[in-house]
């Protein structure tokens, strides 16, 4: 797009053009915000998008009026997904057909209104938008909570419910109608009321699944370093259980939940434990560990531990290669990963199954 194109150059002018107040969220690998002037610099290619997930860029947008009340009606939101190329930067070619449908949407509203300023105020998604996407249940719930905190509005209705149930004082089997948007309010106000005690003291005796939902929501939140360490004594416990499916399921969820917490220390010694266990060669715990904790495939060790299970586990070629694939778009990860592969494919230690799937992937990659 050239200067004298009329269309607008980046989603943040189209909205503020209409005098929208925007803000734009990650909402691929985990919820997170992203500044304006950040975002600004990924859409002119200037940085490449910090947390890609699957290749592309899935973004919350949410838009409102300042002049106006804030009320739940007055606020937009879109959920787009744009592709990335080789580099991580975004495809501004995808980005600019989004906005020439938005702006011929507007174009075709104005006319059917037959109102002039409806010109200023963006247009509602269409139904066929293909840049477009629905974010999954949890991802969801959490941005809700997050959005409403933000803003100063009230938890939702399942906030009180959810709050007495981790509370234990009808006992803890009894989850089946605790809402996942209550789960989601809980874990974005953990500094409000007696939040963060009471959910400390409930993580040793949460069911695997309650338990699982609260993790997909903390993954979201810098945690306090005290809930850590009850995220890290419940992975502890969980690495004795008899039973290997639900011991995995009980760290996978765990190593979510510590993934984006204040005390990164806590995460790294215990992804070390888990790694020498058996739960370490579990692809849906390794899985979680390129997803949510890949900032500690930095550290030589974790990520020569966590290479050489991903080369053993269950699930075989396909998932080293798919994982590999989704690690090879991370910023900074990309080189030492590959030279950590040349070095273990190298070295008397590697056995003949993970030097096969090690040239398999290095075929893939034509290296």
């Amino acid at each position: 797009m050239t200067d004298n194109n009329p269309f607008p150059q980046t989603l943040s002018e189209f909205l503020q053009q209409a005098g929208a107040q925007v803000q734009f969220y990650d909402m691929g690998r985990r919820l997170v915000e992203i500044p304006g002037a950040d975002m600004l610099a990924i859409e002119r290619q200037q940085q490449a998008y910090p947390q890609p997930f699957l290749r592309s860029a899935s973004l919350g947008v949410l838009f409102y009026y300042e002049d106006n009340e804030a009320a739940s009606s007055d606020q937009q939101i879109w959920f787009l997904k744009f592709p990335l190329d080789e580099q991580g930067l975004l495809q501004q070619a995808a980005r600019d057909d989004f906005l020439r449908r938005m702006v011929e949407r507007l174009a075709e509203q104005t006319l059917a209104r037959h109102d002039p300023e409806a010109m200023q105020n963006p247009p509602d998604m269409p139904e066929d938008n293909p840049h477009g996407f629905t974010p999954r249940e949890d991802r969801m719930a959490c941005f809700h909570a997050r959005v409403a905190k933000q803003l100063d509005q009230p938890a939702s209705q399942f906030y009180a419910h959810a709050v007495d149930y981790f509370t234990g004082n009808n006992g803890f089997e009894q989850w089946n109608f605790v809402g996942l948007q209550g789960i989601a309010d809980v874990a974005t106000r953990l500094d409000e009321n007696d939040n963060l005690a009471t959910v400390i003291k409930a993580i040793p005796q949460l069911p695997v699944t309650p338990f699982a939902a609260l993790c997909s929501c903390l993954e979201n939140e810098a945690i306090d370093p005290a809930l850590s360490a009850a995220l890290s004594a419940r992975i502890t416990a969980a690495l004795q259980e008899t039973d290997v499916n639900i011991a995995a399921n009980t760290v996978a969820a765990a190593i979510r939940g510590l993934s984006h917490g204040s005390d990164q220390h806590a995460l790294v010694s215990t992804l070390h434990a888990v790694l020498n266990s058996h739960s370490g060669r579990n692809v849906e715990v390794l899985a979680t560990i390129a997803g949510r904790a890949w900032q500690c495939l930095e550290q030589d060790d974790i990520r020569r531990a966590f290479l050489c299970n991903l080369a053993l586990c269950d699930a075989g070629q396909g998932a080293f290669d798919n994982i590999m694939a989704d690690l090879m778009f991370m910023p900074g990860l990309r080189q030492p990963l590959l030279d950590e592969l040349h070095s273990l494919r190298d070295t008397d230690h590697c056995t003949q199954l993970q030097t096969d799937v090690i040239n398999h992937f290095f075929q893939s990659l034509q290296i």
